[in-house]
């Protein structure tokens, strides 16, 4: 997922659903999704400068409460973290 384009991080809030679009330029446009979602914390401080593009991901994670956990770092410096039920990865 190293340098994909973050394109929309969208939350189904009455359903417990997040969808992440990337734009992979390989693979044209994927999706994460996340159901059963408990936390998604989304900073915007870019630390680092100004930045779309994934650095690295960790997870996800499997919690010691049946969750998930995942976190998504950006170029920017910022961290996106989720924790939720399920998390379906892109399929490439």
């Amino acid at each position: 997922m190293h340098d994909w384009t973050l394109l929309s991080i969208v939350v189904e809030w009455m359903k417990g659903i997040v969808t992440i679009t990337f734009d992979t330029y390989e693979y044209n446009r994927v999706t994460l999704t996340a159901e059963g979602l408990t936390e998604l914390v989304v900073p915007k401080h870019d630390e680092w400068g100004e930045s779309v593009s994934v650095n690295k991901v960790q997870g996800p994670v499997k919690l010691e409460n049946g969750n998930y956990h995942l976190a998504l770092e950006i170029q920017s410096g910022d961290t996106i973290t989720l924790e939720a039920r399920s998390i379906q990865m892109p399929n490439i």
